[in-house]
C-alpha cells in the first residue's frame, strides 16, 4: 500500500523492527490526508503513529483510521478545552470505543489553565471521570497539562494505569515528580526551540520512560518551524534528543520505539 521506499529498520506491521514511533499526532487535522501523512512518515523512517482523539467524534474517526491503515493506532479522549460540553453519553461512547481493536489509550485529557476554554471545575470533573474509566478499562492515559501541573498531578493520584505526560514542558522539579511516579514523558518539537527549559533537563530523564511525538499539525520542530507539522517530522525531534543525550539516532529510535510498544501495548518487534 505504501510502496517499497522504507528506511532500514522500518517495516510494515507484523514484520521486523520499526525505527521511530510518533506517539502523539492528530491525523485528522493535517494538510494532507491521513493516508498520505502515513506514507510520508514511513519514507522518513517513522514506522508507526498514534493518532490522538480530542472529542467523541474525533475519537470515533480515529478508531476507523486505526482499523484500515497499517501501523496506525489511536486513542479515545476528550480534550480539556471541550470539558464544558461533555456529557454522560460522551463517557459511555468512550467506554464503548475503548473496546475497539485499534484504541490503545484514553486521552488526551487533563487540565489546561492557559487557554481557559473550559472552567477549571469542568476540566477537573471530566479528568476524574476519564481517570476512573481508564482504571476500569486498564488502558493507559495520555495527559495534556498546561500551566496546571500541581492540579494535574493531584488528580492523577487516583490513576492505577500507565501515564504519559504529553508535550512535557517541565523543569527539574516537575521531572523529578514524574520520575517518582514512574510516568512516561513525551517530548515534542517545542523541546528543540532555543527558549526550551525542558531541553536543559533531558539528561535527567529516564531513557526507559521517554517517548517522542509531533503533536502535528502543531509544534513543528526547529528545522521546519513555521511550517505545519506532520508525523514525518518526529525525526528532527528525535535527532535533537539523541544529540543532547549523546547517543546515536538509531539507539534512541530503538529505545523510544520499545517504550511506545510497552506503554501502548503495540504489536511491534523491537
Amino acid at each position: 500500500m505504501y510502496g517499497t521506499s522504507i528506511m532500514p529498520g522500518v517495516t510494515r506491521r507484523g514484520e521486523a523492527t520499526l525505527m521511530l514511533v510518533d506517539s502523539h499526532t492528530h491525523l485528522l487535522r493535517l494538510e494532507v490526508s491521513p493516508e498520505e501523512a502515513v506514507r510520508q512518515a514511513v519514507e522518513a523512517g517513522v514506522g508507526a503513529v498514534v493518532n490522538v482523539g480530542t472529542d467523541v467524534e474525533d475519537s470515533k474517526r480515529g478508531a476507523e483510521l486505526a482499523a484500515v491503515l497499517p501501523n496506525v493506532y489511536s486513542t479515545a479522549g476528550i480534550h480539556p478545552h471541550n470539558a464544558n460540553i461533555y456529557s454522560a453519553a460522551d463517557l459511555e461512547a468512550l467506554a464503548e470505543l475503548s473496546e475497539s481493536p485499534g484504541i490503545v489509550a484514553l486521552g488526551e485529557v487533563g487540565l489546561d489553565y492557559y487557554r481557559g476554554y473550559s472552567t477549571p471545575e469542568a476540566q477537573k470533573a471530566l479528568f476524574e471521570d476519564i481517570i476512573s474509566l481508564a482504571n476500569d478499562t486498564r488502558l493507559p492515559l495520555v495527559i495534556h497539562s498546561r500551566e496546571a501541573f500541581p492540579d494535574t498531578m493531584a488528580s492523577l493520584g487516583s490513576a492505577r494505569v500507565p501515564v504519559v505526560l504529553h508535550c512535557f514542558e517541565g523543569g527539574e522539579r516537575e521531572l523529578q515528580e514524574a520520575k517518582e511516579r514512574d510516568y512516561y514523558v513525551g517530548l515534542a518539537g517545542n523541546v528543540t526551540y532555543k527558549n526550551s527549559g525542558t531541553a536543559d533537563v533531558i539528561l535527567l530523564m529516564d531513557p526507559a520512560r521517554l517517548l517522542v511525538e509531533t503533536d502535528a499539525p502543531y509544534l513543528s520542530p526547529q528545522p521546519v518551524r513555521g511550517e505545519r507539522n506532520a508525523p514525518k517530522n518526529v525525526v528532527y525531534t528525535a535527532r535533537f534528543i539523541a544529540g543532547r543525550i549523546g547517543i546515536g539516532e538509531e539507539e534512541l529510535a530503538t529505545v523510544t520505539t520499545r517504550n511506545a510498544r510497552n506503554f501502548f501495548g503495540l504489536p511491534l518487534e523491537v
